[in-house]
């Protein structure tokens, strides 16, 4: 008998059986998975769902690790961002063998998305710093063609005005290989803007506008291979080539903006990484733990034009421990170290990707960082799905919502060895605590209100847009 017949038969034969009397399986009993039952997956192949499972066709295992499998499972099928639900239940055909049931509801693939995104940090700093500019506002339009082919594959588009102007592209390939451990990403990127960060002063952004056009340009261009031995571990090897110009507007006041006091730089970086991501949901987690470790090579000798000659080692380690239903406890640390002197164009601290809470009006630039954060979490909506069935597609059907309370504590420290008279937070620990209301909705939105203070005694609300990690 095929396959397919074979799990027709079996659930017919649960259906019956299910209208008698359904069996008792005894509690240490090995049960063996005679296959899998997958519904709902309108675009996705199911080869892509089988990848995410942690149990295969004929393994024959314990109930209680079987269960945990199955569990896990549902949460590797969640992270992958195909989804809005997932369930994964056991059919039992006797006392002895199971069918795996998965019911998926597909999210929306194809997103002509509109851009409205601050050039600032974040929203604060445009919000209070810059009374809200309009011309400090980028717009245009993403699209987003995800699961593309039923694979998972990712095809981005981007064209975007305002204040920095940038077209791109980018396609992921997760799977390219029949086991689908090997995966691989191509991308392109050109950017130009008429104002700059050309340093900063007092921790505050020195920021030049060419009248006459552009102050900036970039052309980028990257590769990146990945591999993936395990559920939770992914390994990726990345080359990139990028060449910049400024306008003499930024020379003339940054003569370290480049290299050699250029007014352009062209190279070739390299890079390699590691990440070990075991967390429940990745959009807002409640449990596990996500370590990464990364090392860059910028400037490699090849095709380069007063590059730089630096190398780069990150490192972030996240734990969140869920001690009972509605508390959560996380901590986390990370942190970055630099061989070599940067020029100011690839220098990087705290301030902008990373950041100090209730520092959010201040950039605090270096070598080197540490930070660290602990953060409460109360729940105080539990997660909860809803039906609307008003709405056309049936990809936005399904509405997605939770509220936490968190209570937070962050320091950290960035080290300058050029800068740091005129900038005062630089070589010095920073600290920031306070408390905030953390929305989760479809989609894996996160909207974030705090009030923080922080050891220069400054106290705001802060809003943000993503997760507190």
């Amino acid at each position: 008998m095929s396959r397919a017949l074979f799990l027709a038969a079996a659930l017919l034969l649960i259906a019956v059986v299910r209208g008698q009397s359904a069996p008792s399986p005894m509690v240490d009993e090995p049960l063996r998975v005679a296959g899998f039952a997958i519904t709902g997956n309108k675009a996705t192949k199911e080869r892509i769902i089988l990848r995410e499972m942690l149990v295969q066709e004929g393994d024959t295992l314990p109930q209680g690790v079987l269960y945990e499998r199955m569990e896990r499972s549902r949460q590797n099928l969640m992270n992958t961002g195909l989804f809005n639900t997932v369930t994964v239940l056991p059919l039992f055909i006797d006392m002895r063998q199971v069918i795996i049931q998965v019911v998926v509801n597909e999210r929306w693939s194809i997103w002509p998305a509109p851009i409205f995104q601050l050039a600032d940090p974040n929203f604060n700093t445009w919000w209070r710093g810059f009374n809200r500019d309009p011309d400090r506002v980028n717009y245009g339009a993403y699209l987003y063609k995800y699961n593309f082919r039923g694979r998972n594959e990712t095809l981005f588009l981007k064209a975007q005005f305002g204040y920095t102007r940038q077209f791109g592209f980018r396609y992921k390939v997760p799977g390219i290989d029949r086991r689908q451990r090997w995966g691989a990403s191509i991308g392109a990127l050109y950017a130009e803007q008429a104002e700059v960060t050309a340093a900063t002063l007092a921790n505050k952004r020195v920021l030049l506008r060419n009248p006459e056009g552009a102050n900036r340009t970039e052309r980028k261009a990257d590769a990146e291979l990945t591999f993936r031995p395990a559920h939770d571990v992914r390994h990726f090897a990345r080359i990139g080539f990028v060449r910049a110009e400024v306008a003499d507007t930024v020379t003339r006041v940054a003569i370290d903006y480049f290299a050699d006091a250029a007014g352009q730089a062209q190279y070739m970086s390299i890079g390699y990484g590691v990440v070990w991501d075991r967390r429940d949901l990745r959009a807002f987690p409640r449990k596990g733990h996500y370590a990464e470790a990364r090392i860059d090579r910028l400037g490699i000798g090849l095709a380069g034009e007063h590059a730089p000659d630096i190398t780069t080692a990150y490192a972030t380690l996240k734990k969140w421990w869920r001690v009972s239903d509605p508390i959560t406890l996380a901590a986390s640390v990370r942190g970055k170290h630099t061989w070599g002197t940067p020029p100011y164009y690839v220098q990087e601290g705290l301030g902008y990707a990373h950041q100090v809470r209730g520092y959010e009006y201040y950039v605090v630039d270096g070598e080197h960082f540490t930070m660290g954060r602990a953060n409460a979490v109360w729940q105080l909506i539990k997660p909860r799905t809803e039906r609307a069935e008003f709405m056309p597609a049936e990809a936005f059907r399904t509405l997605y919502i939770a509220l936490y309370l968190n209570l937070f504590a962050d320091g950290g420290r960035v080290w300058d060895s050029r800068y740091a008279e005129a900038n005062r937070l630089a070589d010095e620990w920073l600290s920031g605590y306070g408390a905030g209301l953390d929305l989760v909705t479809s989609y894996d939105q996160v909207l974030r209100v705090e009030y923080t203070l922080n050891a220069l005694g400054e106290r705001g609300l802060y809003l943000h847009f993503t997760q507190p990690f």
